[in-house]
């Protein structure tokens, strides 16, 4: 009886805990709802390791979070002040950075405790952050968290650097390709289990450029909105559906921060014509379909007007790229005309669109449907976005081939530009 009064509170104490917060993410962040990738380092600060990541950071003008071991950052302030000097934000790593399992009640408590005050003595501010080392819980460690009120933050992508006979090529590979929108990196620029130190530091730089470059993603620092569980889980149910539709489609992406994606698609009608009389589409055409790319226009202000103000000024940035990929691409050398159905079509004539009504099919009131869904799940007012100037059946906007890159491409590039590389499927990034 004894043996399994033991064993349960065992459980209680350790399995339990860790299996709900670490393993499943309840009551932890084990992402971020921003348009990019953010990435954090862990058991540091490190005189050796840890300026010369900075240095890369500061290169490639990266943010980043450092979850900082207590008797380390004490050791090492200036580390400490430079960290915060230089943009990056810092959380706490526990104390000495012990294994939670391994801890009695009372010497989790001092663990964090004690941790909490070194941070707070050299940062001026309150921690906000914490992750336990190994990202490993007791029921003492999310007693803590909860009384002190703060949020604890895992990962979902991890270097495994420290595994003994990585090489760099294993662990960019492992990063790269695991990295979404969303995806919290951890890597470790400190402890006594870290090998040749030096080692993390190739691939904190390859990593800077590869996950802009190849995954199509912008670095971004770690926010997290004031979302129910609720929303939070029809993002990322929204999220998966995006994905689904561009992998579909084939709706590509063009850099790691344009708010314009790219695809074809067969025309259905009505037959546009340019301002001489030519046909550019009829029925049956292929035709370019640019799309907006939700994630990346999501309000951040809950003032309308400001969001707006926002979304066009980032359009009027992503159109030269989007015109320059056009004049450039083999594949879009024959189409003629690139168009869109939005609901929200006000102030793109001022873009060089034509808006013109079509008929209300149920494939156009579907998109209607899907872009109201957009809207309440992007725009921080949620549903209430959902006003009378959303109502009713989208719209047809469209412009010329001719049109787009007379407007948009810069006049001292032309057409004449070298072939680009493949741009990235969304539903790849």
């Amino acid at each position: 009886m004894v043996f399994w009064l033991a064993f349960i509170a065992g459980l209680v104490y350790t399995v339990i805990p860790d299996v709900l917060i670490h393993r499943l993410g309840i009551g932890s962040w084990r992402r971020q709802f921003s348009q990019g990738v953010v990435l954090t380092f862990d058991d540091g600060p490190d005189p050796q390791v840890t300026p010369k990541v900075l240095d890369i950071l500061v290169k490639y003008k990266v943010p980043a979070v450092f979850f900082l071991v207590g008797e380390q950052a004490q050791a090492h302030p200036e580390i400490v002040k430079r960290i915060l000097a230089e943009g990056h934000r810092v959380g706490l790593h526990s104390q000495s950075h012990r294994y939670a399992w391994f801890l009695s009640p009372r010497q989790t408590w001092r663990e964090w405790e004690d941790g909490a005050k070194v941070l707070e003595n050299l940062t001026g501010a309150a921690v906000a952050w914490m992750r336990p080392p190994w990202g490993t819980f007791n029921l003492v460690t999310w007693l803590w968290l909860k009384r002190r009120g703060k949020k604890a933050i895992l990962w979902n992508v991890e270097g495994q650097e420290w595994k003994k006979g990585q090489s760099e090529a294993q662990v960019l590979k492992r990063l790269v390709n695991k990295a979404r929108e969303g995806s919290i990196i951890v890597l470790h620029d400190g402890g006594r289990f870290i090998g040749e130190k030096m080692f993390i530091l190739p691939i904190v730089d390859a990593l800077c450029q590869r996950i802009v470059e190849e995954r199509k993603l912008p670095w971004a620092a770690l926010e997290f909105p004031a979302w129910s569980l609720a929303r939070r889980v029809g993002f990322r149910l929204w999220e998966k559906w995006e994905h689904v539709f561009a992998r579909v489609y084939r709706v590509e992406r063009l850099d790691a921060v344009n708010i314009l994606r790219l695809g074809k698609t067969r025309y259905q009608g009505p037959d546009l014509y340019h301002e001489d009389g030519r046909i550019l589409a009829k029925r049956g055409d292929v035709v370019g379909e640019i799309h907006l790319d939700s994630i990346r226009v999501q309000a951040q202000s809950r003032d309308i007007q400001k969001s707006g103000i926002q979304a066009l000024r980032m359009a009027r940035e992503s159109f030269p790229v989007l015109a320059r990929y056009i004049a450039q691409s083999p594949e879009y050398q024959t189409i003629k005309v690139f168009l869109g159905f939005t609901l929200m079509h006000r102030g793109v004539k001022g873009l060089g669109f034509t808006v013109q009504e079509i008929p209300a099919t149920w494939g156009i009131r579907w998109i209607g449907f899907l872009q109201k869904m957009i809207m309440s799940v992007y725009h921080p007012a949620g549903k209430a976005r959902l006003n009378g100037r959303l109502q009713g059946a989208p719209k047809l906007i469209w412009i010329s081939k001719e049109k787009l890159l007379e407007r948009w491409l810069p006049a001292e590039e032309g057409t004449a530009l070298a072939p680009v590389a493949p741009v990235v499927p969304v539903s790849e990034a």
